[in-house]
């Protein structure tokens, strides 16, 4: 374990600086240690902010197969009046942006926030250190998956409920009508099974109203109809891409926190509009792109990174894209970088015409 005393901006400095060199970040990405560095100067400027001193520690653990750094602050400050509100972006209370916390949660595979005993605020965030081949481990994640392929492409999902959880808000759909295909990952508000009914009435509703269109190709109508249903409940976060089976092209809409790439031959990264269906409806933001012959299509909620096309082709490199079975794809990348405190879908795409 290392220790680090903060009490002044030289302090926090000099932290941040050992962090990322630490012999318990061996084997660790220059990204991995970007991200823990990162967690550790947000969670040092916190203490310096509110408690004027305190201390971060630096752990690495092994759970399973898999090395994971734990990174703790403690401080004796006046603590949290509100956590929730304080986990809340651009929430502040120190007059500053309020990204460090919501930051932290999103960058970490694991997050705790509580009292100090004896008064002050504890924050433990925990990152995990991935192997140099994702598809190679054995597969942890308890996850729900299915298979669908027509003659030019194939399709798996996996989706795996958060920690301590049966079923989740998070769902993945797969539908084929012969000229088009529709890929499509929905993110509805919280977790458990509310979340979960939420989202298999969004996903029969979606798939029927594809199948019925007379026009497919029509993202917005159909991002409109998952807007529609989500009227009156916490809302929902999704993305589609539908892709034209004779042409190759495909056409992309999103809103809320989720993300969606192509690996392959020209790099695409969809873009989501910030909104929450049923909500907030923003100006829908339509992309086009061409898919090449042995392409990959990811779609992902938030339960993984936002980086996940760009950390999964650092890690797997061709064998990403030349691995046979898009299912094990899938798996393995919930099971490599979902977060276990959140819900997470992973929609995995090849296009061979």
């Amino acid at each position: 374990m290392e220790r680090f005393e903060i009490a002044r901006v030289l302090d926090l400095q000099l932290a941040v600086l050992r962090s990322q060199r630490s012999i318990l970040l061996q084997g660790a990405t220059e990204l991995e240690r970007s991200v823990i560095a990162t967690i550790v100067s947000e969670l040092g400027s916190n203490i310096l902010k509110y408690a004027r001193s305190g201390t971060v520690e630096i752990r690495r653990v092994r759970r399973g197969t898999l090395a994971e750094v734990e990174i703790t602050a403690h401080d004796a400050g006046p603590g949290i009046a509100d956590v929730e509100l304080a986990l809340q972006d651009h929430y502040s209370s120190g007059r500053t942006l309020g990204l460090g916390l919501p930051g932290v949660r999103r960058m970490a595979d694991a997050f705790e926030i509580g009292p100090t005993e004896g008064g002050g605020t504890t924050v433990r965030a925990c990152k995990r250190l991935l192997g140099p081949n994702v598809l190679d481990r054995p597969a942890t994640a308890r996850a729900t998956g299915h298979r669908v392929a027509g003659d030019a492409w194939r399709a798996a999902a996996c989706v795996r409920p958060r920690a301590g959880q049966v079923v989740g808000g998070d769902a993945a759909v797969i539908v084929d009508r012969g000229d088009h295909v529709l890929l499509a990952i929905i993110d509805v508000t919280g977790h458990g099974p509310s979340a979960h009914a939420l989202a298999s009435d969004l996903v029969e509703r979606l798939r029927e109203r594809f199948e019925a269109t007379p026009d497919p190709d029509d993202v917005i109508a159909l991002l409109q109809a998952l807007h529609q249903a989500c009227s009156g409940t916490v809302g929902a976060a999704a993305g589609l891409a539908v892709l034209d089976v004779h042409s190759g092209r495909a056409r992309y809409l999103a809103v809320g926190n989720v993300r969606a790439a192509v690996l392959g031959g020209e790099r695409f990264t969809g873009v989501s509009r910030d909104g929450l269906l049923g909500r907030h409806w923003p100006t829908p933001f339509v992309q086009h792109t061409a898919l090449r012959s042995g392409d990959l299509v990811l779609l992902w909620t938030d339960g993984l990174p936002e980086s996940l096309a760009t950390l999964a082709a650092r890690h797997d490199g061709r064998e990403l894209l030349d691995h046979p079975e898009e299912a094990v794809i899938a798996d393995g990348l919930v099971d490599g970088f979902g977060k276990r405190h959140d819900d997470a879908a992973c929609l995995v795409a090849r296009w061979r015409p």
